[in-house]
């Protein structure tokens, strides 16, 4: 493997992290903006979808909420990263999947030491047994996994 090949590997890997990273923030920002109008209050609520909104009191939101705030950012994010990868639908969501819980899990964290006024490193353990951490990252691969295959990873096998 030679050095072009390795730092195209790296560039595209890059790329992928930047494109998850921006499109966990829109699914956050997303669900505060259906938050701030009120919308969509169907569903049961899931504890700590907005973890920074605790000490507010707002940190359940509806179930509709998270999944219309959360699969959108996954269908975004699945259209970046086929544009700057060679990774197919199946590669895409498990891409979107585990950096998303990782990036997801790393913000509650960080949240929960805000409200909390502690060291984040006293909130890491809690982030893994929140249902919705889980469906946030499941939601993002989903929608990787139903985004439009164009780019580079579009190829003639792509389903």
């Amino acid at each position: 493997m030679g050095i072009r090949s390795v730092a195209g590997h790296v560039a595209r890997a890059g790329g992928v992290l930047l494109v998850v990273v921006a499109a966990v923030a829109g699914g956050i920002g997303w669900l505060y903006a259906l938050r701030h109008v009120g919308a969509l209050k169907v569903g049961p609520r899931l504890t700590d979808a907005l973890p920074l909104q605790r000490l507010a009191g707002g940190a359940a939101q509806p179930l509709l909420r998270v999944v219309l705030a959360w699969l959108p950012a996954g269908l975004v994010a699945g259209v970046g990263v086929g544009l700057v990868s060679r990774l197919r639908r199946p590669g895409r969501g498990a891409a979107v999947f585990a950096l998303a819980l990782a990036l997801v899990l790393a913000a509650a964290a960080a949240s929960d030491s805000v409200t909390h006024n502690e060291p984040i490193r006293h909130h890491l353990h809690e982030q893994p047994h929140r249902v919705a951490t889980w469906l946030a990252a499941g939601l993002m691969a989903l929608g990787a996994v139903l985004a439009p295959g164009i780019g580079r990873g579009a190829g003639r096998h792509a389903p």
